[in-house]
């Protein structure tokens, strides 16, 4: 499948910061209509100011984030809530289509990340983990999908880890929601083949983002600390660009910013498990 994203309906969950906020602001270089969500409203207008100065619309798209009656008219659409809150995420959704009339490109980026070992991580803070990496994304695609397969046509890309494709030590929920991400999207590619519908399944390696800043401890807490990888990793701008060009390719599982480290590891965890295990415990400091 191939398409470009001029004048599509495109719908991006932690659209804040991070590769959310690159991948918005690529889209709308590429012509596209934007719904943008995260917990961060403050953040989210910072998107989207971004997004009009890649367009050159500057000001006017401000005027235009808020969507509300004339949004049909607009370019950007604000659409804050909770991912860990699942009610919030059906009542989202039905928002969101309301907007431009229709979603043409689901990206699932939202996601908590876990500084933890498991054995000190509150039962609480682990739910949470998996309802906002996996519970959300399945409410709303299940809200979506079903004006998709209406028009035949529809993408949806869920944004996994390296975690997804291997374990790794203080990572146990963040680990198991995004294999989970992978198990439910694989089997749902199964079930539409056919439909017109395109699922792409994308596996960051080592972005520079907040993402380790912002993980939750055992407790609930942030981190507060950069990890080295994330701190020397990939340009978030880079990483958008070649998603956004793998997916209109048609790409089904996308690994960006793969180092040779990455690359290693996930050859180890599939072929070698014990010694991928005793390295990796540890690099984790074990």
């Amino acid at each position: 499948m191939h398409q470009t994203l001029n004048k599509k309906i495109v719908w991006i969950t932690g659209a804040s910061s991070g590769i959310g906020r690159a991948l918005a602001v690529e889209a709308a270089r590429r012509g596209a209509r934007l719904i943008l969500s995260g917990r961060n409203e403050a953040a989210l207008r910072e998107t989207a100011r971004e997004c009009g100065a890649a367009t050159g619309s500057g000001n006017a798209a401000q005027a235009d984030v808020d969507g509300g009656a004339n949004s049909r008219h607009t370019e950007r659409a604000l659409l804050p809530f909770d991912l860990a809150d699942i009610s919030a995420c059906t009542d989202a959704a039905r928002r969101a289509e309301a907007i431009f009339g229709r979603i043409d490109v689901l990206v699932l980026n939202a996601g908590v990340s876990q500084r933890a070992k498991f054995a000190d991580t509150s039962p609480e803070v682990f739910d949470t983990i998996m309802r906002t990496n996996f519970s959300a994304s399945v409410a709303l695609t299940r809200a979506v999908l079903p004006g998709m397969r209406a028009r035949s046509s529809g993408t949806i890309v869920a944004v996994s880890s390296i975690a997804g494709l291997m374990g790794a030590p203080w990572r146990t929920a963040y680990s198991a929601s995004k294999h989970a991400l992978a198990g439910f999207f694989g089997s749902l590619r199964a079930e539409l083949y056919g439909s017109g519908i395109q699922i792409s399944m994308v596996y960051p390696g080592f972005v520079r983002t907040a993402i380790s800043e912002n993980a939750f401890t055992g407790n609930g807490l942030k981190h507060g600390e950069l990890d080295p990888l994330q701190q020397a990793g990939q340009d978030p701008a880079v990483t958008a660009r070649i998603v956004w060009n793998r997916v209109d390719a048609g790409a089904l599982d996308i690994r960006v910013a793969f180092d040779f480290k990455a690359w290693l590891g996930v050859f180890l965890s599939r072929h070698a498990p014990r010694l991928f295990i005793r390295s990796i415990s540890k690099h984790g400091g074990l």
